[in-house]
This record gives structure tokens, sequence and C-alpha cells, in this order.
């Protein structure tokens, strides 16, 4: 393997990556036209989520809300059926949040500006700031650490990274600059040691190609364990309606709706003894419900797991705690977290 060329001429292979980027920059809906709005909705809907994902979302969002006025005066429920299924609804809510406070004060211009809105961090201000404004600032996600650690032959912190892309911007091509780093590790410099380095406009230079660490860089984050809690989950079912209720407005999946549930890990008896509360006690042989154990789930948050045991219960009357919704009103109206789209399958068939 020959030596790479020095990493010194950084004018050189950013040359070489725009030029790239040039060549193979994929027409996402959000790069046609790379107005303000759009390029913080999809930066936003990006978060966490895979491009192939998103961009159904996204049109379908803007068909809806095609300015940010609309968004900041759209009602909750309407934004987060438009999000279900994307999770992580702490953005949904922060995009409307900021949408209200940009129809007042208008669009930020500079990264400093967007970092001051709610849900916004310094790798979104900055690739909102030079996609949208071409502010020479960089934008460090996961992507652009790896990219630039295997170049370098070293792990890279966000701060580290975000600091020496800062220098290697050329005049007037920030959101080029931006974006082409994103491709770069889209495209070529992917995860899990499988990258298409003989595709790689950055491989005359990168450190490790030349040493054989490709698998090796960057390091892996040191992983904090989740905490694990124990559901018991009901899909509550009478005449043709299912029960719903609503989370509260505060916390985890806030104000969203989700089948009825309580803590822990209940048997057919426990769960029984529960109906039996939620109905006031009700005893009588004609009002007792039908339960019928469904496969266990498990859902994983950043820092939580939910480990799930659910039950169908056929009801002979609908109990008046809970929201009784159509499969269609529950497909098309209520929001029901991806936490619980095993059993919501069960009500309503994919889209």
């Amino acid at each position: 393997m020959p030596k790479p060329r020095r990493i010194q001429e950084h004018g050189k292979f950013v040359k070489a990556l725009l030029d790239w980027y040039q060549r193979v920059q994929r027409p996402l809906p959000w790069r046609t036209d790379q107005s303000p709005y759009r390029v913080w909705l999809s930066e936003i809907m990006l978060q966490q989520t895979r491009i192939e994902t998103v961009k159904g979302y996204f049109d379908r969002f803007l068909a809806t809300y095609p300015t940010v006025e609309q968004l900041a005066a759209g009602d909750d429920s309407t934004l987060f059926k438009l999000w279900e299924g994307l999770g992580y609804y702490a953005r949904a809510r922060n995009l409307k949040k900021a949408a209200q406070i940009i129809v007042e004060q208008g669009f930020p211009t500079t990264a400093k500006g967007w970092l001051e809105l709610p849900g916004i961090g310094p790798y979104t201000a900055g690739a909102i700031a030079s996609i949208a404004f071409n502010e020479p600032v960089a934008a460090v996600d996961g992507n652009v650490v790896r990219v630039l650690s295997r170049l370098l032959g070293r792990t890279y912190s966000r701060e580290e990274a975000t600091g020496l892309l800062a220098n290697w911007i050329p005049p007037g091509r920030a959101s080029d600059f931006t974006q082409a780093w994103m491709e770069a590790g889209e495209l070529v410099c992917l995860p899990n040691g499988d990258p298409q380095c003989l595709l790689c406009p950055l491989q005359p230079w990168c450190q490790a190609l030349a040493t054989g660490r490709i698998a090796e860089l960057p390091a892996p984050p040191e992983k904090r364990p989740r905490k694990v809690q124990e559901l018991t989950v009901f899909l509550l079912c009478c005449q043709g309606r299912y029960a719903l209720r609503q989370r509260p407005s505060t916390g985890l999946l806030a104000r969203l709706w989700e089948y009825p549930n309580v803590p822990g890990k209940l048997d057919s008896q426990a769960a029984i003894a529960q109906l039996s509360a939620w109905s006031g006690g009700q005893t009588d042989a004609d009002a007792m419900p039908s339960i019928t154990p469904l496969p266990p789930s498990i859902h994983q948050f950043t820092h939580i797991e939910w480990r799930m045991t659910n039950y169908r219960v056929d009801m002979p009357k609908p109990l008046p705690l809970f929201q009784w919704v159509t499969p269609a009103e529950l497909k098309d109206t209520y929001t029901v977290p991806t936490a619980f789209q095993t059993l919501r399958k069960l009500c309503v068939s994919p889209r």
C-alpha cells in the first residue's frame, strides 16, 4: 500500500472532495430548494433518522405546512400525526416552538442565532447556517467524524473536528463544503468496516486506508447501558373500537396517545385484577372480559428500554376511563408512538 499524500495538502483534498460532490450529489428534496425553512425542517427530521425514511415525511409535512407561518399556527394533533413513526417527538414540539419565534423575529442567518432556538444544537446550527446562508461554519455529525478520523488516522471528537474543518472552508463554498462531507459519510465512508474506498475522493490522503485501520476508526464511544422498564400493555377492544389514553403533558412521549398500561410484568391473573380495578371492581359474570396473551415486545429509547407484556382484552362494554376510537380514527387522527406499533398493527393495517 503506498503512503498517503501529506495531510497538510488540505486545499488539494478539499478540492477533490468538492469536485466529487458536484458530480455525485443526490437530488434530495431539501437540496433542490435550499431555503431556510426547508433546510431547517430537513435537519430536524434527519436527527437520528435515515435519509430514505425522511423523504416521504418531508414531502407530506410540507404539503400540510408549506410555510413557517402555517407551522407556527398549526395544532398539535396534526403535527404529531405527521411526525408519527419518526420518533423523538420532542423534535416536533421544539419545531413548532421555534416556528413561533421565527414568525416574530425572522429566520436567524448565523449559527449563533440558530443556537438560541429550541431544539437546535451546535451541529444543526452549523448545518443550517452553512447550507442555507453559506456562513463559513463547520457542521460535524457522526458521519463527518468518521470520515475525518479515517482521513487523519485517529479518532477526533466533534469539538476537535469542528475547529479543524472550520479552517478548511473555501471562500463562498460553505454550503457545498458541509454537504460534501455529509455525502462522503453517507455514500462511501460507511461504518462497520464496510467503506467503498475505491470510490472515495479522499483515498489518496487516507491514513486509515494506508495503515489498514479502517475498521478501527473512529473508536466507538463508550455506551451507557439503558435502564430497563417492565410494562404491561392492554389492547382493549369493544364493539369495533379500541381504548386509548393520552400521556401526561410533560416527560417521555408527552401528550401522545397510548394503549392503557401499568408498570411491571403482570401474569394473566394480575392483569384481570387490573381490569377489575379500572372497571371499579365490577365482578359479575356477564361483565367479565375475555383476555388473551399476545407476543411480548421491546422498544429502545436513547436511555431506556421498555419490555412490554401485552394482552388483548375483549370488553363487554367500554370503560369510561379511556378514549374509544375506530380503526380509521387510529390511522388518521390519533398519534400512537412507535413503541406501541406491535399492538397498533393489530388494529390498523400498515400504511
